[in-house]
C-alpha cells in the first residue's frame, strides 16, 4: 500500500520533530503511544527521550524499517483504529489526517497524561471549537487543549496541501455531573436513556459510590430522546449536558 493512500505526510525537519519533543517533555520512565509512525523519524527521537515507545504502522514495508530501530521501540502492525492500544503514558504523533476525528472518539476511553499531535490545521481548528461542533464539545468535557505551533507544509514529505497544528491534549480532572457527561458520550451504540443510565452508575462507581440501576432510572425520569448517542446533533448533545446539570446526583 503506497504512503500517499496511507494518507501519511512524514516530518522531514528536524526543528519540528524536536519541538513535538519538546512539548512531550518525556522521561526515562514514560510509555509513549505513536500513530502511523511511518519512517520512524519521530520514533527514532522519542526512543532516546522514553523507556520504551509503541510504534503503530499499517505498511509492512515501513513496519519492517521500525524493527530496525533502538530496543525500546515495539512495533505494531495494524490499523489504530481497530486494535487496543497498550497500556501507555503520553500519546505523541504525527497522525494521519483521515483517521483525526475517529482517534480523538478512541483515545476517550484510555487514561493518560498527555497527547501531543500533529494534525491538520482545520482539524485543529474543528478541536479547540473556534466553530461549535458536537466533536469540540465532547472534547473539551475530556481534554484542556492547547493549540501550538502552525507547521507549514515545506515540512513534510510528501508535502500536504494545508498546513498543520500541533495540538497538546491535557486530560482533564472532572466533578460528578461532567463524569456522567464524559461516560455518557462513550455509550455511542446504546440508546440516550440507557446510556444516561449506565452513565450515572458507572460515574459514581469511579468516586466509589454505588448507584443501582432503579435509582438511576429515577434518577433520569422521564427525559428521552429516542436515538442512539453515536446519532445525536450538537444541539440534541448540548441539550443533554444541560439536563445531566439540573439532576439530583
Amino acid at each position: 500500500m503506497s504512503e500517499r493512500k496511507l494518507d501519511q505526510h512524514f516530518v522531514i525537519n528536524e526543528r519540528v520533530l524536536r519541538r513535538i519533543l519538546e512539548l512531550a517533555g518525556l522521561n526515562k520512565e514514560e510509555v509513549v503511544l505513536e500513530i502511523g509512525a511511518g519512517k520512524g523519524n519521530l520514533t527514532k527521537l522519542l526512543s532516546e527521550k522514553a523507556k520504551k515507545v509503541y510504534a503503530i504502522e499499517m505498511d509492512e514495508v515501513l513496519f519492517s524499517e521500525l524493527k530496525k530501530l533502538n530496543k525500546n521501540v515495539v512495533p505494531i502492525l495494524g490499523n489504530a483504529l481497530k486494535i487496543n492500544f497498550p497500556e501507555f503514558d503520553k500519546i505523541v504523533s504525527n497522525i494521519p489526517y483521515s483517521i483525526s476525528e475517529p482517534l480523538i472518539q478512541k483515545l476517550l476511553h484510555y487514561n493518560f497524561k498527555l497527547g501531543v499531535l500533529l494534525v491538520s490545521e482545520k482539524f485543529g481548528n474543528k478541536l479547540i471549537g473556534r466553530k461549535r461542533t458536537k466533536l469540540s464539545l465532547i472534547a473539551e468535557a475530556f481534554f484542556e487543549i492547547e493549540p501550538r505551533d502552525l507547521v507549514a507544509p515545506e515540512n513534510f514529505e510528501p508535502k500536504p496541501k494545508v498546513f498543520s497544528r500541533i495540538i497538546v491534549l491535557k486530560p482533564k480532572k472532572s466533578d460528578l455531573r461532567e463524569l456522567v457527561f464524559r461516560e455518557f458520550v462513550k455509550q455511542r451504540d446504546k440508546k440516550v436513556k440507557n446510556a444516561l443510565r449506565e452513565a450515572i452508575i458507572k460515574a459514581n462507581m469511579t468516586l466509589g459510590k454505588r448507584v443501582t440501576k432503579r435509582e438511576a432510572r429515577a434518577i433520569i425520569g422521564d427525559f428521552e430522546i429516542d436515538k442512539k448517542v453515536q446519532n445525536l446533533g450538537l444541539e440534541e448533545l448540548e441539550k443533554i449536558k444541560a439536563f445531566i446539570k439540573i439532576l439530583n446526583l
